[in-house]
């Protein structure tokens, strides 16, 4: 019977044993998940942060390139309007062509005229030389002292 209670007091004390270890086993693992629960939160926080500073380093260059935007498409705006003005003048400039035209073709047929007539006038100062030239005639038989 001492035998028996022997046996039954080793197997007692292994299973103490066993449970001690087991729960020893326990207490290092949940240590573990704490640690990794927490080197996890660092790394979220810092994803976090990270992420926080890129967005707000984005939005300020958005708002930077967007109000760059503005200010160069009010350029564009105004550089229009001028562009606008210069067409409106060329249209009007451009409605006179055809009277410079008319006006040109005009001027080309009086140079005409005005080219026949001094083929003309050629023609007759050549005649009335040739006619100058009969009259002295008589004036060159009289002897000059």
């Amino acid at each position: 019977m001492e035998k028996n209670k022997n046996s039954e007091a080793t197997e007692m004390r292994d299973i103490a044993v066993s449970v001690e270890k087991t729960m020893a086993d326990f207490l290092e693992s949940m240590r573990l998940r704490d640690e990794l629960t927490v080197r996890i939160g660092k790394r979220t926080s810092q994803i976090i942060r990270v992420g926080a500073i890129t967005v707000s380093l984005l939005s300020l260059a958005i708002m930077y390139l967007t109000a760059s935007l503005s200010k160069d498409m009010v350029r564009m705006v105004n550089r229009m309007d001028e562009i606008s003005i210069t067409m409106q003048s060329m249209n009007t400039s451009m409605t006179s062509v055809p009277a410079m035209a008319t006006s040109v073709g005009t001027m080309s047929r009086d140079v005409n005229v005005m080219t026949q007539q001094m083929h003309y006038l050629n023609s007759n100062v050549g005649s009335m030389g040739y006619d100058v030239n009969r009259m002295s005639t008589p004036m060159r038989m009289i002897p000059m002292p």
